[in-house]
């Protein structure tokens, strides 16, 4: 790159020697030079930035073709549950968001062990969701998630 670049400014020297006005005509052709390099650097970047661009795009078509089929198949959908389950759910709708100690309150349990299954179970059907505050964990119910799903419990 140094001897070329060495080689072009003997070039331009032989050059301004035939012209009139020689350190205008040196300043112009390193200018040029310049531009064409920084021009050359500049096309290689955007052809970098496309192609990610491009893989990015790709990436995200199939992922949001992922997410469309797995919510078809999720959409209407039937969770039976026990009366027990149900009365959890119900508590917890009521209240907004409700943790373990909360429901083994409501329910009468000794331990907080009954309470913390049926919400996981709650949970993992995706009736409920899970929030870690401190030390506790809260069950919220969203009934957005909760609209395309019909909730089966038996008859009291």
């Amino acid at each position: 790159m140094e001897r070329e670049l060495e080689k072009l400014k003997e070039e331009l020297k032989l050059l301004s020697v035939k012209k009139e006005n020689p350190p205008l005509d040196a300043d112009l052709s390193n200018i040029i030079k310049y531009m064409m390099e920084e021009r050359e650097k500049t096309n290689k970047l955007l052809v970098g930035i496309t192609e990610r661009i491009k893989k990015l795009e790709e990436e995200l078509g199939n992922a949001t073709y992922e997410e469309s089929n797995s919510y078809s198949v999720i959409e209407n959908r039937e969770i039976p549950i026990s009366g027990l389950d149900a009365k959890i759910l119900g508590y917890v709708q009521a209240k907004g968001m409700a943790c373990a100690e909360d429901v083994k309150v409501y329910m009468r349990y000794n331990g907080k062990n009954a309470a913390c299954a049926r919400l996981n179970k709650l949970c993992k059907d995706g009736l409920l969701d899970k929030f870690q505050l401190g030390h506790k964990v809260f069950y919220k119910y969203d009934a957005g998630k909760a609209t395309n799903t019909l909730i089966i419990s038996p008859p009291e």
